[in-house]
């Protein structure tokens, strides 16, 4: 059986106006130079998937400008939607602008694996949550595909990462989530964004990868919000036939804030 190559980008917090920044850094310029860097790594992945947090002014106008920024892959596209996300918005421009390129797809085969992914968007909230139709969707994807490994993508991190800030504001309902992912016996990894960081950790039993954000990092295991004086990111997953998940975070240079005290809203 063939391995199954996919790309995750996501927090770019893109504006309309690309000459925006957020915590100093243009978030235009720090993603088109992520997928420029993607681009040439992976230029014909089997799918990409597209974080949460795209747009942070969650406007029609930035969900088309994201889309325009993409056109040069033709591969499967994904999106598990995030805090900072206007839902109509994304259903009415974004994925049809994806579809115009390529396809949209909210659960992808492979011979081997399915990727689903999840839309996490808690409404007037920063945390997660899991809606009761969402969680009956895996339950139902999980049990028609029992032979099949299962990688879940989604915006808010389901686990404890001994960030205090970050927990606070993570997945609202994970027990209920990973009720499910232990009812099947098929689930071989969880793939988020939301943190800004790299993450790899094994949780009940199960891989959680996160990836860092196309802009700002924050820094890893802090109690209050803190900044990293990391560069920007994207990862790549190599999903191969026997279950096993091989993934890289791949960093560009610069896009540092010159500021980590920098202490405008977010």
């Amino acid at each position: 059986m063939p391995v199954s190559h996919l790309l995750h980008l996501t927090d770019s917090h893109l504006f309309s106006d690309i000459s925006r920044q957020l915590k100093g850094v243009n978030t235009y310029d720090s993603f088109s130079t992520v997928i420029k860097d993607a681009f040439a790594s992976t230029p014909n992945p089997d799918a990409i998937i597209l974080g949460g947090d795209m747009a942070q002014d969650e406007a029609s106008e930035t969900y088309q400008l994201l889309a325009d920024m993409l056109k040069g892959w033709s591969a499967p596209w994904m999106i598990s939607p995030g805090n900072h996300a206007n839902v109509t918005a994304l259903e009415r421009t974004l994925i049809p602008a994806l579809e115009s390129i390529s396809s949209y797809s909210r659960c992808l085969q492979f011979d081997a694996w399915q990727v689903v992914t999840l839309n996490s968007h808690n409404s007037g909230n920063v945390s997660g949550l899991l809606v009761e139709d969402e969680l009956k969707r895996l339950d139902s994807l999980l049990a028609a595909e029992p032979h099949k490994h299962t990688l879940i993508a989604l915006h808010h991190h389901p686990a404890p990462i001994e960030c205090a800030w970050l927990d606070r504001i993570g997945l609202h309902n994970s027990q209920a989530l990973w009720q499910i992912i232990h009812q099947h016996h098929n689930v071989r990894g969880l793939l988020c964004g939301h943190i800004h960081q790299a993450l790899d950790m094994m949780h009940k039993g199960i891989r959680i990868l996160g990836t860092p954000s196309t802009c700002v990092q924050f820094k890893p295991l802090q109690d209050s919000f803190t900044m990293d004086n990391r560069s920007p990111g994207y990862r790549t997953i190599t999903l191969m036939p026997d279950g096993n998940i091989q993934s890289l975070v791949k960093r560009i240079d610069g896009f540092i804030p010159k500021d980590l005290n920098n202490d405008e809203p977010y």
